[in-house]
């Protein structure tokens, strides 16, 4: 059952470190369906930890991490998206040499998501439609972050997580993404 207000993800008790340096002490934070939750702090404060620690690519000393109830603590990284997480991560990682197509099709793949999906997140960023023939590592700073967020918007995740999505861009182009 999914009703407003009800928990989608819950950390608690999070601890994470980097070789023998703690970056997360007792990490405890619940983001209810629906809402928008925003971290912000200085560098070095932990905020891309907590969303690396979410996916599976920085592993938990101790803690739990939960999405809708069900412990993500522990799985392989490239089962979290399988799971209903997507991450759009700071620098955008796309794959340069491919097509905007073949990007997002790796999008919709990993769920096992088809047209009507990829179909949906075009109509979000109609300027993608334009570019789809286009290699990514072409495109411009907000054109990549537009395949970026559409790339995991593919999955249709329960909890997206964005890292730092404007970085770089003029204020234009963030109010089209």
């Amino acid at each position: 059952m999914t009703e407003a207000g009800s928990k989608a993800l819950a950390i608690s008790g999070l601890d994470c470190f980097y070789g023998e340096v703690q970056v997360l002490y007792g990490l405890d934070l619940v983001l209810n369906k629906g809402e928008v939750l925003c971290l912000f702090g200085r560098n070095g404060a932990g905020k891309t930890t907590t969303l690396k620690a979410i996916m599976g690519l920085v592993p938990a000393a101790a803690g739990s991490i939960r999405l809708d109830g069900t412990e993500l603590t522990g799985l392989a990284a490239h089962d979290v998206p399988k799971a209903g997480v997507a991450y759009v991560p700071q620098g955008r990682r796309l794959f340069a040499e491919m097509t905007v197509t073949e990007n997002i099709e790796i999008g919709l793949m990993t769920r096992g998501k088809g047209k009507a999906v990829r179909e949906n997140v075009l109509d979000l960023f109609p300027l993608l439609r334009q570019l789809l023939r286009q290699r990514s590592g072409t495109l411009s700073g907000g054109e990549q972050q537009m395949l970026a967020m559409a790339r995991a918007l593919c999955l249709e995740p329960q909890v997206l997580l964005l890292d730092e999505p404007t970085e770089g861009l003029m204020p234009s182009m963030i109010a089209k993404i």
